[in-house]
């Protein structure tokens, strides 16, 4: 498991293909071929992911939900999601 104290990014070699319009969000990672199909949580964790400190990222989220979620829920979903992501390879700490 990475440090919680570190800096996160969309992994350098991903690729992403936005449909707004649809609410749609693909992420290719060429190092183990596979494309996947971002939900809406996993996709405004990755737009979070800018090179900021997870503890900002997990902030942002719960902030840009708190009007729909308990704190709790936003919190245990961001979790889910960014674990998610890191063992995909779709996002990675940065240096």
């Amino acid at each position: 498991m990475l440090s919680r104290n570190g800096c996160y990014a969309k992994a350098p070699e991903v690729v992403l293909r936005r449909f707004e319009e649809w609410g749609r969000c693909y992420a290719f990672t060429p190092d183990e071929p596979e494309i996947y199909d971002l939900n809406t949580t996993a996709w405004l964790i990755l737009e979070l992911c800018d090179g900021r400190p997870f503890q900002q990222i997990e902030a942002d989220y719960v902030a840009a939900l708190a009007s729909k979620k308990s704190v709790a829920k936003a919190r245990a979903e961001f979790h889910a999601g960014f674990d998610a992501l890191l063992e995909r390879n779709i996002i990675s700490i940065v240096d």
